[in-house]
């Protein structure tokens, strides 16, 4: 297996409905800061990160009307050093191509998206712009614990976040029936059966110090919340 040049999870993200009640459930309500905001005029869409402790997340507004459109979750983004390469080392490893490598409408570098086996969007990117800003303690949030992903087919998820994207496995102190990796401060968590799932990236975890009843942002979105957890790794 060809070595990843994979070495960030950068964001989650997804389109919204409406940008005004978004931004205000996520900086008023959780307490997110907005890191990044701009427009893309050639194909109408605002595009804003917003920072939630440690992670991002990437709201998708269209200025455009869309009948047949969809909301909600619906991508996970890695950043690489080699688009090129490892795109084309993850297709040819047998993963669907969505979209090959392109310059992003927002002009800031390049990216493409596949399918991992459960078919989940991943987008990589190759860009020089880094819009975290050191960690958020201001909000009730301490850290963006997971991503959640359904993975009903466990071991291809395994084999692809592992294996071809040299995420490092982890058990937490309190073991389910999920398997989670990380890549630096980012976690996802992969599951194999969420009966009440409507799409493939189906919840945000946040610690709190003291959890409280889920959220749900305005486009429906789980953000449940749990005490913080000790992390073990246990291998690749």
């Amino acid at each position: 297996m060809m070595a990843s040049v994979i070495y960030e999870l950068n964001h989650v993200g997804g389109r919204i409905r409406d940008l005004d009640a978004s931004l205000a459930f996520y900086t008023e309500t959780i307490g997110a800061e907005v890191v990044d905001r701009l427009f893309m005029s050639s194909s109408r869409v605002d595009r804003v990160h917003v920072q939630l402790a440690t992670g991002l997340v990437e709201l998708l507004h269209s200025q455009a009307a869309d009948p047949e459109a969809t909301y909600g979750l619906n991508h996970v983004a890695f950043m690489t050093d080699d688009l090129d390469g490892d795109y084309a080392r993850l297709i040819n490893a047998g993963y669907a191509e969505l979209s090959a490598p392109r310059i992003a409408r927002s002009g800031q570098g390049r990216l493409a998206f596949l399918a991992d086996p459960n078919g989940t969007r991943i987008e990589l990117l190759q860009r020089s712009e880094d819009f975290r800003v050191p960690p958020i303690t201001s909000g009730p949030v301490r850290r963006l614990s997971f991503v959640a992903l359904v993975a009903p087919d466990l071991e291809a998820a395994i084999e692809f976040y592992g294996g071809h994207l040299g995420m490092q496995r982890w058990t937490p102190d309190r073991p389910d029936d999920a398997v989670y990796f990380r890549m630096g401060d980012d976690t996802l968590k992969l599951c194999p059966s969420l009966p009440s799932a409507t799409t493939l990236v189906d919840h945000l975890g946040l610690e709190m110090p003291a959890p409280r009843e889920d959220a749900h942002d305005p486009d429906g979105n789980r953000l449940p919340s749990s005490p913080r957890q000790a992390r073990r790794r246990s291998g690749p």
